[in-house]
């Protein structure tokens, strides 16, 4: 009796040649690597940022270097004046000082300084553009800008006046460092214009 069971004669296989299915199976197949280029958008973002960065620091930097250009230029006028006057030429020295200061004054601040002023008043306004000056101009060695230019020749302390000439040249607040207290004059004038 060699008949078999017909649930047995199903699972066996039936081809022992056939081939594994799984043999078909290829391997799993991994996608590129991430190349540098072209860079995520947030790449491109930060760039942008950076190149705003540098272009606005370059802008300023040459501004505020072309707004003060004219203070290079009123000391080298300065320090040649002073070499060039000896000191029996004070009232020439005087003299030339006073143009240098004017022309730095009118460079520095435009229509804003009131080119009409004269005598101790321009002194004063000397001192109040530059607070390091400690009111020399209109009461120390810099009243010699009065009436020395006049006199043949003057007596006074040409070093001192010539460090406090620099000084003020390197120091002053021109119309593009107005200090807090000269923008509310100003505001408060143009609000009496106004009225």
């Amino acid at each position: 009796m060699n008949s078999q069971d017909p649930s047995q004669t199903s699972m066996q296989p039936t081809n022992a040649s056939a081939p594994d299915p799984l043999a078909e199976l290829q391997d799993i197949h991994l996608p590129a690597e991430i190349g540098l280029w072209p860079p995520a958008w947030g790449w491109w973002l930060l760039l942008l940022v950076v190149i705003v960065c540098v272009a606005s620091l370059v802008f300023f930097i040459k501004r505020n270097k072309s707004r003060n250009a004219y203070r290079a230029l009123a000391i080298a006028e300065l320090n040649t004046s002073f070499k060039q006057h000896s000191d029996e030429q004070n009232s020439e020295y005087l003299q030339a000082l006073s143009v240098i200061l004017r022309r730095t004054a009118l460079s520095g601040f435009g229509n804003q300084f009131n080119a009409s002023l004269k005598g101790h008043d321009f002194l004063q306004w000397l001192d109040e553009q530059c607070t390091k000056t400690h009111s020399q101009f209109s009461q120390g060695v810099g009243t010699a800008l009065l009436i020395g230019p006049y006199q043949k020749n003057p007596e006074f302390d040409r070093i001192a006046l010539h460090q406090l000439s620099l000084l003020w040249i390197k120091e002053h607040r021109n119309q593009w460092q107005r200090t807090k207290k000269s923008k509310e004059i100003k505001k408060n004038s143009e609000a009496e214009h106004h009225v």
